[in-house]
């Protein structure tokens, strides 16, 4: 049987029970931003240093957010005292996690059970109740990034940073630990089901071969009137991740031009598309220039209604 930690109610006393544990944390506001950097890190600043984050030797302890995440004892101790009502902030990819964040309140439930119908179940793993009624279910990090959005109301939290029981949420919960309220560090690995076609070790089962009178599988699950697949931001998403090489320029091309379409017919928000579409582009090795730069240029071509990926 796994025991858990047991983590205290009050923010100073968990963050020490964190970091001894060898969990990397750091302080965060209410409004869940990471306190400021010093002038030298601040982008905005006059005396601003060009530098990488990771590689910042400015000597403050609280810069670039959760680059400044520590299980430094003594450090963590005195961050709370200065801060004792400071939420716990932990990066997910330096401390080993890869994080499914669900979110109802954006449509993230809905999201969760289409996701599960195209994927499968997802496995079992530590799982943690937001303080605005979502879900965090924490896996073992895989060894390259994910695309950052499963959907509306779900985000894959790789890069990124989450918060930590007792943290306080805006609308006055607080985040809770499933079932005893105690932390079990995550054991299980990242799903295969959604990592990019390239980097999964088996490839999920082939469709079964459809008459020719209908659509193949991928096409026919939603029809817009007089033929063509209706897409969601999720399947957009995924059209991008599941590109082979050689393929993927034009396969975000593509899923650009869908995502224009969608939205300016109301379907589909433009915004959820674009960050979805670029974080899935970045994780498949194409640069940001050049996603970006195709991304806006989807917008003047012509629509193309039959649809064919």
């Amino acid at each position: 049987m796994t025991v858990g930690l047991r983590i205290p109610a009050k923010l100073p006393a968990a963050a020490e029970v964190y970091a001894e544990a060898g969990i990397k944390v750091f302080r965060v506001r209410r409004n869940k931003t990471p306190y400021a950097n010093c002038p030298r890190c601040d982008r905005q600043s006059s005396l601003y240093v060009k530098h990488r984050p990771e590689d910042c030797q400015c000597g403050v302890p609280t810069c670039h957010g959760f680059w400044a995440a520590s299980t430094d004892l003594d450090l963590v101790r005195r961050w709370w005292r200065e801060e004792p009502d400071a939420n716990i902030g932990a990066p997910c990819k330096l401390n080993g996690w890869a994080v499914v964040d669900v979110d109802p309140r954006n449509g993230g439930k809905e999201s969760y059970q289409a996701l599960e119908q195209r994927v499968g179940v997802l496995p079992g793993t530590t799982m943690q109740l937001t303080g605005g009624g979502g879900l965090h279910m924490l896996y073992r990090s895989p060894d390259f990034d994910l695309p950052g959005l499963g959907g509306p109301g779900i985000d894959f939290k790789h890069n990124g940073y989450i918060l930590l029981a007792p943290s306080g949420h805006s609308s006055g919960g607080r985040y809770q630990w499933a079932g005893d309220g105690s932390y079990i560090a995550p054991s299980v690995a990242w799903p295969e089901a959604l990592l990019p076609r390239k980097q999964r070790r088996q490839l999920l089962p082939p469709p079964r071969a459809t008459p020719r009178h209908r659509f193949p599988l991928q096409e026919r699950r939603q029809q817009r009137p007089g033929g063509g697949r209706m897409w969601t931001v999720a399947d957009l998403v995924q059209h991008v991740m599941d590109s082979h090489e050689g393929n993927r320029n034009n396969a975000f091309f593509f899923a650009a031009c869908r995502a224009h379409e969608l939205a300016e017919q109301n379907l589909i928000d433009l915004a959820e598309a674009e960050m979805g579409l670029l974080s899935a582009a970045s994780a498949m090795g194409l640069t940001d220039s050049e996603t970006r730069a195709s991304f806006d240029s989807a917008s003047t071509r012509p629509s193309d209604r039959g649809w064919v990926a």
